[in-house]
């Protein structure tokens, strides 16, 4: 189990929609500790995603729940932390990521019901690429949900160390060691 005093740590799209969805009192618990000592500190990357994904549901909701969805996307976006920008230095240390790693690990998901094409995977890779620049920049360990293509990042890094210099290496918490 992951302290939750020992942070700050940068948390994930992925990380934030399971800690969302975590029924575990032991999650709910450890989120409660987390935030007693630190604020939660986000990507702008991942706001974007997460506004995107309320949109997404929104526009082909029905009548029903499009006020449920807009009123939780109301509650995340006043519910949030520090937000670290996507800013000349994490521009600089991202496009050293996407040059090491240029195609995701992984393939195409399903999502919200609809395949994802491989443009869309590409995005999200992208995505993916600038959080972790964000977590380097920020010299914090980022908690996330998504073992394969964090895990491929950080092995890119590791080999090109001298890319990277004065950042350490990129570390990674996995969701499931929270609690």
């Amino acid at each position: 189990m992951v302290d939750p005093a020992s942070g700050p740590f940068l948390f994930d799209t992925s990380a934030e929609s399971w800690l969302g969805r975590a029924g575990s009192s032991e999650v709910r618990d450890w989120m409660r500790a987390y935030l007693s000592h630190h604020e939660r500190h986000i990507s702008a990357v991942t706001v974007m995603e997460r506004v995107r994904g309320y949109s997404l549901l929104w526009r082909r909701a029905g009548d029903g729940r499009r006020e449920r969805i807009e009123a939780a996307r109301v509650a995340y976006l006043r519910a949030l932390g520090r937000i670290w920008p996507l800013d000349g230095a994490v521009a600089v240390v991202a496009g050293e990521i996407m040059s090491l790693v240029p195609d995701p690990p992984t393939p195409p998901r399903r999502s919200h019901r609809l395949a994802e094409s491989r443009q869309e995977r590409l995005v999200r890779w992208r995505f993916d690429e600038m959080i972790a620049a964000t977590a380097l920049v920020a010299s914090m360990p980022l908690i996330h949900n998504n073992a394969a293509d964090f895990e491929s990042i950080r092995s890119a890094i590791e080999r090109s160390p001298g890319r990277f210099p004065n950042l350490g290496p990129l570390e990674l918490i996995r969701c499931a060691s929270l609690a």
